[in-house]
């Protein structure tokens, strides 16, 4: 996917979890049977903290009360060369290779069948602690998302064993943002009201938690928070350091003076990094980070909603990134944390590990994701169920379906009002078929989930039942209402004021589904979750009226292909080219590094045509050199050159952000009028991501004979 140009600092960043092979007794701790702890007193706050809330998933999982001694532990955690050096020493275990990490650990079975956790440094230390409760079954998002843990008959690791884990990325951060229409109203009204504050302590100390069992350990306060916010109070900061976060002032000062400051790699809102370092930059001392977004108020239109940022984008550009030396800081703007609690695991754990993402695939993590805070048995089906959801989503966002506009500068009117969609009717009835059997699926594995794991399925409502069904509400609110308003309506049993009334129960579904989150467990979420963020044209009803213009016209094609088309394709270049599965609106999108080529081949007559129209939908990356450009040949032609990088906030950057697809057409000599043809697509500069490609008769240019 791209060059593999690492320098040598990349081998000693990107760690994986080792084995060691010993011969040692296996760790087991039974349920119901007392866990001794030995801990030494002086270590940090922090490891005090994840010490009690490894207490408390203990009895959660094991039912099994902790005892705090040095004598006979069961478990024995320290911090290397710091407060539990002496602690480890007789342990026995290997602990050299702390030495050289920056908040790495090392969990590792003695020869008597005792489990040490060695940190090299407190939050190490934490971060080791935290991966016990990983392997107990207990979710980051265990209270968050209601993930809750199941009972274990006992814990058990296997002789040797030993995982060793420190971070590729130093710096790996959260900032809140927008959280005026969720987790503000939440948190004065339903989980700590009276509070003086608009987010108060108990919040911020669930937020802590969460971070510490995410990796997480940097915070950026919300950018619209004011004097009366928690966050800056002096009480918080202290309350930060317990749970290892460090705070950052956002993108202008991203860490607490004096430490050395990266210059960092902003996305445009909408997941594509508009400035990668240059090879200057990925030597500089402060090193280099990301600010990326999967929640975004700006032009051309927000997504606050439904956390449908593309996980397959996300997993492309920060590799990018990272390739290109951005390694030392990464920050997501997370929007209210809900509903994006995927995108923020996938942000956590790659900058944590990013080898080991994508030795799994973003599909495996999807499934892993699930499997860990749902159950295993329907990890599989609901992932699938999931990147469906993300490919459709990825080709139009629930919030963008009315064709409005948010915050255009002056002058720029009439964006409130609904528009149609550009697509003909047979993608439209496509689209809505695609969602009806999504929707089955969904509600029956749902059915599934409530019977098989009760105490999971407000997780698996909240993770997976709500968006999918939520966005597929959306969809067919404003895809019927553009139907109908053409005439047309949806079922051979429907007519036109049928299938108006199917539009508006899609509405009314969307405010019924979100009721039905925010008031589960009791109304733990109350306030949590909109239908209606920021009050916008495209969360209201639809407007009844007649369009007498015809819906966009089919188009036909001669040969339609997508970036990794392996059937009709071949590719050459200096670098190996490899596809992110999952990513484009064709989920076949294809990276193509630098004087790298694809070539398509495909049959067609073109009897008198002179020339052929080929459109090439492009990911709407931004520029790594200078320029972004695509060289396109027909069977060996002369190759024509398309420039296709936009400046952030012009109209064409606002029309690809929102399809997801740069449009480049190119108008072909044909030079062979018969036989098999070769499309040739050459990058010619760094950044190339071909999505689809549809090859078309150009009717205005036929030789009259």
């Amino acid at each position: 996917m791209f060059r593999r140009t690492l320098k040598t600092f990349a081998s000693t960043l990107v760690l994986a979890m080792t084995a060691l092979t010993l011969k040692a007794s296996a760790v087991v701790l039974p349920a119901h049977q007392q866990v001794t702890i030995a801990v030494n007193e002086g270590e940090p706050a922090v490891v005090a903290t994840a010490v009690a809330l490894l207490e408390n998933d203990l009895q959660r999982t094991l039912n099994a009360p902790v005892r705090m001694s040095t004598h006979n532990a069961q478990i024995i955690i320290g911090t290397f060369q710091g407060a539990g050096a002496k602690l480890l020493e007789p342990t026995g275990i290997d602990l050299s290779w702390l030495s050289s990490r920056t908040e790495g650990f090392v969990l590792a079975a003695t020869h008597d069948g005792r489990l040490v956790i060695a940190g090299s440094d407190a939050v190490g230390t934490a971060y080791g602690i935290m991966e016990l409760t990983r392997l107990l079954g207990v979710s980051p998002w265990e209270w968050w998302a209601d993930a809750e843990p199941e009972a274990k008959s006992e814990l058990r690791l296997p002789d040797g064993f030993v995982s060793r884990q420190a971070p590729n990325i130093r710096y790996r951060g959260i900032q809140l943002s927008d959280t005026e229409w969720g987790l503000q109203i939440w948190a004065n009204s339903t989980y700590e009201p009276g509070t003086p504050y608009y987010i108060g302590s108990k919040t911020a100390t669930r937020l802590f938690e969460l971070m510490l069992r995410l990796r997480a350990n940097l915070f950026w306060p919300p950018v619209s928070e004011n004097a009366n916010a928690f966050f800056l109070t002096d009480e918080c900061r202290e309350l930060a350091k317990t749970y290892g976060v460090i705070y950052g002032n956002g993108v202008a000062q991203p860490l607490p003076a004096p430490l050395l400051q990266p210059l960092m790699c902003e996305d445009d809102g909408f997941g594509y990094i508009c400035h990668f370092p240059t090879n200057d930059e990925a030597d500089r001392i402060g090193g280099n980070g990301i600010f990326y977004h999967v929640s975004y108020r700006g032009a051309p239109h927000d997504y606050l909603w439904l956390g449908t940022a593309s996980p397959f984008l996300m997993y492309q550009q920060l590799t990018e990134a990272y390739y290109r030396g951005a390694y030392r800081l990464w920050v997501l703007d997370v929007g209210d944390i809900k509903p994006c609690e995927y995108q923020l695991s996938l942000f956590m754990d790659m900058a944590w590990n990013r080898n080991a993402v994508e030795q799994l695939s973003i599909g495996r993590h999807i499934e892993e994701f699930i499997a860990a805070n749902v159950g295993r048995d329907i990890a599989r089906l609901s992932s699938i169920y999931l990147k469906e959801h993300y490919h459709l989503s990825f080709q139009r966002k629930p919030e963008h379906l009315a064709c409005t506009r948010t915050n255009e500068p002056a002058g720029f009117t009439g964006w409130s009002a609904v528009r149609d969609l550009p697509w003909s009717e047979k993608r439209i009835r496509h689209r809505l078929g695609r969602y009806d059997q999504l929707q089955r699926n969904v509600r029956w594995i749902a059915d599934s989930v409530r019977r098989v794991h009760p105490r999971r399925y407000d997780a698996f409502y909240q993770l997976v039942e709500y968006p999918i069904l939520a966005a597929a509400a959306q969809n067919e609110k404003y895809l019927l209402a553009q139907l109908a308003r053409h005439g047309k309506a949806y079922l051979a049993s429907d007519n036109v004021q049928s299938t108006w009334k199917r539009s508006d129960e899609a509405h009314n579904r969307v405010q019924s589904l979100t009721l039905q989150y925010n008031s589960r467990r009791g109304g733990k979420w109350e306030g949590m979750l909109s239908s209606n963020p920021a009050a916008l044209t495209v969360f209201q009803p639809v407007p009844h009226y007649q369009n007498v213009a015809p819906l966009a016209p089919e188009i036909p094609n001669i040969a339609v292909f997508y970036g990794a088309s392996y059937h009709a394709s071949s590719f050459s270049g200096s670098s190996v080219l490899d596809p992110v599965l999952g990513l484009g609106a064709s989920i076949r999108a294809m990276p193509v590094p630098k004087d790298c080529n694809i070539t398509y081949k495909f049959t067609h007559n073109f009897a008198k045509a002179q020339t052929v129209e080929v459109e090439i939908h492009m990911l709407p990356t931004h520029t790594i050199e200078a320029q972004q450009r695509l060289s396109v040949t027909l069977d060996g032609g002369q190759p024509q050159v398309f420039t296709y990088d936009t400046e952030v906030g012009s109209e064409t950057w606002k029309q690809n952000v929102l399809q997801n697809y740069a449009v480049i057409i190119a108008h072909l000599p044909v030079t062979r009028p018969t036989g098999t043809h070769e499309l040739k697509l050459s990058a010619l500069d760094e950044g190339v991501v071909v999505d689809e490609v549809f090859v078309r008769k150009n009717i205005n240019n036929v030789i009259e004979r």
